[in-house]
């Protein structure tokens, strides 16, 4: 039998995105002028302390109990506001052939804006990181694509930022901005431009923005961003909402693919050749295909929300094919919208 190397399953993504794009869809997602919004984050699929193969990294490998895992770094195309997100090829964390230590996140996100630049040329995006992204080095990787960011900056990885930004707050060149809105939330902003990541990358220059949100019950929530979008009293908002949307990679993503009934973390079988990394990356072309459906059936729409969760609607479209024979998937999500009653009108009974 000849192994499937996982870069095949290239062609399900571009091809699925392709239609996204010429259905006129994809502009649902437009957010930023400087591109689509893009958070990038990694997430495991597999971990055993007895099964692996050699694409396994592994930790603890001289101990008597080393842990054999695979992870994925995926990219996903999201809008503030927007259940539905884009999932591109996610980005295999694997052993690498003779490399002397394990795959990890950032070398794996060379691979992953290399292969998005060839594939998508024109497609412009504002990368959303989190704090370990946010270096001089991995900046100049994003902007060597034409990429925008945002990037998370905590204080404990980023003293001399921090530093830089208080001096210009104490010269009065950093702004502050706030509001309260309609539901009560004080929002609270201090921004500042063309400040140097740290002390050994001083050329490469960000834009900070430090953000408190308070609510009427007086819970804060508190983050800090740095980014090459240009920071105005009339954006900071729009940027810190851009910031947020990180959760989506991690929620509406990773969270449904793990908990809402397509198992990511499941061993469907680990094989000796690609065969985890191929069923993961199928996982996330199911999840892309639904997404789509979401995106643009109204039937699926309707039936997802009958069944208010993608697990109960899995479960729903298995049991009418347990019993029915299915002509066409508009007369499955009629009988799923209708209810238990309405199977028999729209389906016909299985008997054999």
């Amino acid at each position: 039998m000849i192994p499937i190397e996982t870069r095949y399953f290239r062609k399900f993504f571009t091809r699925l995105f392709a239609f996204v794009q010429r259905s006129g869809r994809l502009r649902q997602f437009e957010y930023f002028e400087e591109g689509y919004l893009a958070p990038i984050d990694g997430t495991g699929h597999f971990s055993s302390g007895k099964i692996s193969c050699p694409e396994c990294c592994v930790k603890k490998p001289d101990s008597k109990n080393p842990q054999y895992y695979h992870q994925l770094l995926a990219c996903c195309l999201v809008k503030p506001g927007k259940k539905e997100v884009l999932p591109l090829m996610p980005e295999p964390i694997i052993q690498q052939v003779d490399a002397s230590k394990n795959d990890c996140e950032k070398t794996a996100l060379k691979r992953l804006l290399s292969n998005i630049s060839r594939e998508h040329p024109h497609l412009k995006l504002v990368l959303n990181f989190d704090d370990l992204y946010s270096d001089g080095p991995t900046i100049k990787l994003v902007k060597s694509y034409g990429y925008s960011f945002i990037m998370v900056a905590k204080d404990t990885s980023h003293a001399s930022l921090y530093e830089s930004v208080d001096e210009l707050d104490k010269a009065d060149k950093v702004k502050r901005y706030q509001f309260t809105d309609e539901k009560g939330h004080k929002h609270w902003f201090r921004f500042v431009n063309n400040v140097s990541i740290n002390k050994s990358h001083k050329e490469t220059l960000v834009n900070y923005l430090e953000y408190v949100e308070t609510d009427p019950k007086g819970k804060k929530y508190v983050n800090t961003w740095i980014t090459d979008i240009q920071l105005t009293q009339e954006n900071v908002a729009k940027v810190m909402r851009g910031g947020r949307a990180k959760w989506k990679i991690e929620n509406e993503t990773f969270n449904t693919l793990k908990t809402q009934g397509y198992h990511l973390e499941h061993n469907y079988g680990h094989g000796k050749q690609h065969l985890a990394t191929n069923l993961a990356c199928l996982t996330f072309t199911a999840f892309l295909i639904d997404q789509i459906e979401q995106l643009a059936c109204r039937f699926f729409q309707q039936a997802l929300e009958a069944k208010k969760s993608k697990k109960a609607l899995w479960h729903a479209i298995r049991g009418l094919f347990d019993w029915f024979l299915i002509d066409n998937w508009e007369d499955l999500f009629t009988a799923i919208i209708e209810g238990r009653s309405a199977s028999l009108k729209h389906l016909v009974v299985d008997t054999t």
